[in-house]
């Protein structure tokens, strides 16, 4: 037995031994690591003008007539040249194109403290050529409307009982800085078939308008342009279904119009413009609209049309017919060639304008708001009685100065460019509110920057 044991603990000796011979020897190296997965692409940046992967292969087309790589337009123009499934028209009657980008990057006449207007013509000149129509009528028009296709017999209209159909397109500005709001019918046709009264049309069509006077233009002077095509088919016929007749007493509303959109004759617009959209919405209690807005910032004028319109109409049998659909015209919008004053309409050389042969009479005469002229305001609005009366006691120049002053401000804040400001406080020195002393005192030209301004014109 202890034979036994000592052979057991030999062994155990021995293994020992081994395991610490075995501890002596170096380490194995680690297995290799694992390969990193491969980063995912970058995301596209957008302001950086990164296309995402599908639009690769416009690297290859060739570059727009600019012939500069890259930007909005080289993508705008690659991405018409792509074989794409084309869009679906949901605005079968209207299309509006819209061109701003003359008036965005400032070339040409700069607006700002000018004058300008919206003008709405007509873009189908050969119907309303002076010889073609004077030599027999439309030359451009293939198919002339047909009453008779329109109408209803005595039976259809004992029958089906009264109708009215009405088409229109409208046109509405919204305009900011200075607020301005306008709206104009380009095209309104209405059919009205009753078993008493029997059959009447309505139909009209501007060929050129302004849809609104001139107005100043300031730093933020934005516009917004939306057309509007309302179509009605009522089978119960109501008083005052004839959009004319809203667009006459909307007229009315600003009647007599100003030349110029001021801070008095402002609300009479818009008031005019809601009645219209108020009177048509309310026209149109059943009907398809489709509409159209566009808005841009205005920098500079520029000789193209800033919106162009097509306009289609559907007959009058089924007003949802849209492959039957004819077109009825297209209308450019334009902004007038701007002008530095609307009291006078000459200018010199250099775009400032001419005031010789202008009296203060005129001046002081010109309308600004309702049963309100430049005289009014000057003298009742601004509330300078106290100054007056102590200019004309002491002719003191810094009286003058701050009269002077209150007559520019005030003007230019109603909308004025600094021209016709600096015009009318030359027009308010001549007033009988003045004596010489004092008229003096005004007209001199250290007196203020409006002053200044003006000798600057008539020197």
């Amino acid at each position: 037995m202890r034979r036994h044991r000592n052979l057991i603990s030999q062994t155990a000796v021995a293994s020992l031994l081994m395991l610490g011979a075995c501890s002596s020897t170096p380490d194995a190296p680690p297995p290799p690591a694992p390969e990193p997965a491969p980063a995912p692409p970058p995301m596209p940046d957008r302001n950086a003008g990164e296309l995402p992967d599908w639009m690769d292969d416009l690297e290859s087309l060739p570059p727009t007539s600019a012939g500069s790589p890259g930007g909005a337009a080289d993508v705008r123009e690659a991405l018409r040249s792509r074989s794409i499934s084309p869009a679906q028209d949901f605005l079968p009657y209207i299309d509006v194109a819209i061109e701003q980008d003359v008036l965005i990057a400032g070339y040409g006449p700069q607006l700002q403290d000018r004058y300008t207007r919206i003008q709405i013509v007509t873009l189908d000149p050969d119907s309303y050529d002076i010889e073609g129509v004077a030599a027999g009528g439309r030359k451009s028009k293939d198919d002339t409307r047909n009453y008779d296709r329109e109408s209803r017999n005595w039976f259809q209209r004992t029958l089906s009982g009264s109708r009215t159909v009405t088409r229109t397109l409208i046109a509405e500005f919204d305009i900011s800085n200075p607020e301005i709001k306008a709206t104009k019918a380009l095209f309104s046709a209405t059919f009205q078939s009753d078993n008493a009264k029997g059959e009447a049309w309505a139909t009209n069509e501007s060929i050129a308008v302004y849809a609104t006077p001139y107005f100043k233009v300031s730093p933020n002077t934005t516009i917004e342009g939306r057309f509007r095509m309302q179509l009605s088919d009522e089978r119960q016929s109501s008083a005052g279904a004839n959009v004319m007749n809203a667009l006459q007493t909307a007229a009315n509303l600003i009647a007599p119009a100003s030349a110029l959109v001021t801070y008095f004759n402002a609300p009479a617009m818009q008031q005019a413009s809601s009645f219209l959209n108020t009177q048509s919405t309310a026209l149109f209690g059943q009907s398809i609209t489709e509409q159209s807005t566009g808005a841009f910032a205005i920098r500079s004028w520029t000789v193209d049309p800033i919106l162009i319109i097509n306009a289609s109409m559907p007959p009058a049998s089924n007003i949802k017919n849209t492959s039957k659909k004819a077109t009825v015209g297209k209308w450019a919008i334009y902004l007038d060639e701007p002008i530095p004053s609307v009291l006078t309409a000459k200018t010199y050389g250099d775009g400032t304008p001419d005031f010789d042969g202008v009296s203060s009479a005129d001046i002081l005469a010109f309308p600004i708001g309702a049963d309100l002229r430049v005289y009014d305001y000057i003298f009742s609005r601004l509330d300078m009685n106290d100054r007056i009366t102590l200019l004309n006691q002491t002719a003191d120049a810094d009286t003058a100065r701050t009269i002077c002053t209150r007559i520019s401000r005030g003007l230019a804040e109603v909308g004025f460019t600094t021209f016709d400001a600096a015009a009318s406080v030359w027009a308010a020195s001549e007033s009988d509110q003045f004596t010489a002393a004092a008229r003096a005192a005004l007209q001199n030209p250290e007196s203020c920057e409006a002053m200044t301004l003006w000798h600057n014109l008539v020197d």
